[in-house]
């Protein structure tokens, strides 16, 4: 079996498609988001007799020693696709590609394995990470939390409407908005204008990308980021200006949103992960009801990735 990382233009459209499946986050289009934030996206393939069959889809960033590879970028979900006629070898074949992986000698490395697709190997770490799963396939399906829905009533009583998001009319006052919450955050932003003008033309072509956003008298208010992975409304991103907290305009983005999206089919919200001591943040979403899933994030720190780590804590200080 050979196994090697091949950059995303290198590989057939047909067997891309045949390991991708339904996945967004295996797709092309999701995949080369991240060449705006200087990535390099493709996938370590697992070939028999030059036909690939398993896939780790995923972006490399940096060179050399200093390499590093997410699958996915940003808590996004990777992990193992197989051909189907390999499936009965899942935990060999993943052995094998993580084992290759390692031999890469990564300054660091992250797999984010939500449908645990993978074994655990030497050389990476096994960290728990966690989010929520709400079935919201009910019909009328509210949170089960009152406060929720006051705030809500309040947000539709005030006339604050919820629309697609639009580059060409919205593109300034998110950028804005972008740049507020890293301010808040002692931060820079995470993403260049580039990916998130990259993102807003991949809405525009796949529905899988949900960009909504809200604004009163020509002000931005919040804009929120969802993807459709698997048939789950996955959220992703959110950012809003504090001076309309009052409006509450996140919850009513969220419920207008989970109800469009039972609409087309999509039964299930994964409020997406909680960082680590983040207690705030996990009531807020346990507040959406749901249940508590658990599943592993694969890491992969080289020493490299140790020295850099040591050196940008320097710099927090």
């Amino acid at each position: 079996m050979r196994i090697d990382f091949h950059p995303l233009s290198e590989i057939p459209a047909a067997d891309l498609l045949r390991l991708a499946g339904d996945s967004f986050f295996a797709s092309p289009g999701f995949l080369a988001l991240w060449t705006a934030q200087g990535g390099r996206p493709g996938a370590w393939l697992a070939e028999e007799g030059g036909r690939p069959v398993a896939m780790l889809a995923g972006v490399e960033y940096g060179a050399g020693p200093i390499a590093r590879f997410a699958s996915g970028p940003d808590d996004c979900y990777g992990g193992l696709r197989l051909d189907a006629d390999a499936e009965g070898e899942r935990a060999a074949v993943g052995a094998a590609l993580l084992e290759r992986v390692v031999r890469r000698r990564y300054a660091k490395a992250w797999i984010f394995d939500f449908h645990r697709t993978l074994p655990a190997v030497p050389g990476f770490a096994a960290v728990e990470a966690e989010t929520r799963l709400v079935d919201i396939s009910a019909p009328g399906w509210t949170p089960p939390d009152r406060g929720l829905l006051t705030q809500v009533r309040h947000a539709e009583r005030a006339g604050l409407a919820v629309e697609r998001f639009d580059w060409d009319r919205h593109a300034g006052g998110f950028l804005a908005l972008v740049r507020r919450t890293a301010a808040q955050q002692g931060r820079r932003p995470r993403h260049a204008q580039a990916f998130y003008r990259a993102l807003a033309e991949l809405a525009e072509r796949d529905a899988r990308v949900v960009w909504r956003w809200c604004e009163r008298d020509g002000r931005p208010v919040a804009s929120h980021i969802y993807f459709v992975e698997g048939g789950v409304l996955q959220a992703w991103q959110s950012h809003h200006d504090r001076a309309f907290a009052a409006l509450h305009p996140n919850p009513h983005i969220r419920l207008a949103l989970c109800r469009e999206s039972a609409a087309r089919g999509i039964a299930r919200l994964n409020v997406g992960a909680t960082p680590a001591g983040a207690d705030g943040l996990a009531a807020y979403k346990a507040r959406w009801g749901g249940a508590l899933v658990r599943y592993p994030t694969y890491v992969r720190v080289g020493p490299l990735g140790r020295l850099a780590d040591v050196v940008a804590r320097g710099r927090a200080r």
